[in-house]
């Protein structure tokens, strides 16, 4: 069970404790909701009831990060849910977890014994060989700091929404019943790349380039990207989009120019996981991809304005959540 998770199942007991704790939402989304009105929405064109708004959403998040630097391709989660594709699904309590290191070198055609590991229904060397390929990709066109020539912009994002697709068989079991697997596993790099529709990839290019012509300023400050925290383990696993100059910022992709109570909640989540405070945050924030608007708050502010207390301090926060975190 992940962050989002807890903040979903209403008797978990760390989606409660953050619920209650950090529960004066209405005049942070109210103030936020008057900046957003005046927004303009990007919008997909041609979408429809199955257009795919969560795998866009991830999509920009790695599309952004590119900006700031190359991530070696094994740090990112995608990796891990890629690879996931290349060993069956564990049918029991019995079934031994895989060494990647150990996958080396055996034929993809039988079951190792010795290991338990069988043929998922992605063969690891294609695996391997589409991030082989993303890797020669962004270091040959280099996309930090900069906006792309067309082609090269749409080249990397069909690699950021095949990242977004990798990453989803590593949050959910929804993957079975998306491209990745219907209507069947695909067996080249290219057919990899053909999954995203133009109109996908176009509507990724106008999120990024809004981003570009909006928040590029974020691209000359210090960053961390894709950051986990001390407590992530003791929630099931979290991990958020980026820090820049201290701030953690989450990013959404709603066609709908609005800030909800989740958005704050899961926000709130983040910064109390990070209990040693190894990541020194000073102020958090949202960034709305759709309508190019970065909404910040200082840690007091945001302390302040969710708790309505104005003593309170992050400190004893997460001294009373890792508490109960480690308990459970």
């Amino acid at each position: 069970m992940s962050l989002s998770s807890h903040l979903k199942d209403r008797t978990s007991p760390i989606g409660q404790f953050i619920k209650q704790r950090f529960a004066q939402t209405i005049r942070l989304t109210k103030s936020a909701n008057q900046q957003l009105r005046s927004a303009d929405t990007i919008r997909p064109v041609q979408a429809n009831s199955s257009y795919p708004y969560p795998i866009i959403g991830t999509a920009i998040d790695y599309r952004i990060r590119y900006a700031f630097a190359i991530t070696p391709y094994q740090q990112l989660v995608a990796w891990e849910g890629a690879q996931l594709l290349t060993v069956k699904p564990f049918q029991s309590e019995v079934d031994i977890p895989v060494d990647w290191d150990d996958l080396v070198g055996i034929p993809l055609t039988l079951t190792d014994l010795t290991t338990g590991v069988a043929q998922g229904p992605y063969p690891l060397a294609l695996i391997r060989a589409f991030f082989h390929d993303l890797e020669s990709t962004v270091n040959t066109i280099q996309p930090m700091g900069r906006l792309l020539e067309l082609n090269n912009e749409r080249t990397l994002n069909r690699y950021c929404i095949v990242l977004s697709l990798f990453e989803q068989v590593y949050r959910s079991n929804a993957y079975v019943q998306g491209p990745l697997m219907q209507p069947m596993a695909k067996h080249t790099v290219e057919e990899l790349l053909a999954i995203p529709q133009d109109s996908w990839v176009d509507d990724l290019g106008e999120l990024f380039i809004r981003f570009y012509h909006r928040q590029n300023s974020l691209l000359s400050k210090p960053y961390t990207l894709n950051p986990t925290f001390t407590g992530s383990v003791y929630v099931g696993g979290a991990d958020a989009d980026l820090v820049v100059d201290r701030c953690l910022i989450d990013i959404k992709t709603s066609t709908i120019p609005q800030i909800k109570a989740e958005y704050l909640y899961q926000l709130a989540g983040y910064l109390l996981l990070d209990f040693d405070d190894t990541l020194h945050l000073n102020s958090v924030g949202i960034y709305m991809a759709r309508q190019g608007v970065l909404l910040p708050w200082t840690v007091p502010e945001f302390l302040r304005e969710l708790t309505g207390d104005s003593t309170i301090s992050l400190a004893s926060l997460r001294l009373e959540f890792s508490t109960l975190c480690q308990s459970l």
